[in-house]
Order: structure tokens, then sequence, then C-alpha cells
């Protein structure tokens, strides 16, 4: 189920053009701290507005994009660049915001 604001997405996210960063959330409905996370995200998202895209993905209901991308431990988040050059950065488990704003303003 969606959070107010979070857009939740299949495999058509990584498909066309970024027009500025992307956050993923890989996440479980049954995960405990997937739920912390997205509390964490929601007040991201607000905070940064359309500057950055916030997205999520149901493990579960999409279960093939998730293992072709070797989604096993959760919540895992994708930090996608507008810059086509600069490498994704993938992390694993719940930490807090700062870290993810650290990421988007210094490696995105």
């Amino acid at each position: 189920m969606a959070s107010r604001g979070l857009v939740k997405v299949n495999d058509a996210i990584f498909d066309g053009a970024r027009d500025c960063p992307i956050v993923v959330d890989f996440y479980a409905t049954w995960c405990g701290p997937c739920l912390l996370l997205s509390q964490e995200l929601e007040q991201l998202m607000a905070e940064y507005g359309e500057k950055v895209k916030f997205l999520k993905v149901d493990r579960d209901e999409e279960y093939e994009l998730a293992t072709d991308l070797k989604i096993e431990g959760f919540p895992t988040s994708v930090f996608v660049s507008k810059d086509a050059e600069k490498n994704v950065i993938r992390t694993e488990g719940l930490f807090p915001s700062d870290v993810i704003r650290n990421i988007i303003e210094n490696e995105l």
C-alpha cells in the first residue's frame, strides 16, 4: 500500500530519462524496519519536494524485479543519480534520515 506521497512503482521506474535523483525503497509489508524507514522517507520527501523522487517497490508484489536486482534484505534502499555516469548506491537495513540526506546531498 502506498504511503502518503511515496509512489509505489514496478520496473517501469528504471526505464527512461532521469530528471532528478531517485530514492527507491524496496520493502515488504510484513517488515517492521521497513515501516520505520517509510516514515523517514516521507519526512525527507516533504523536505526535498520535487528535487528528489521517492519511490516504493513492494518486494512481494514485484518479486521478479526484486530477484533480478538481488534484493534479499529488508529494507533495501537504492539511490539513483540523475547523472547516468554515477554509480547507483545500494544500502540494506534501517538507518537515520541524516544518512539518507547525506547520500542525496553528497553522492547524487
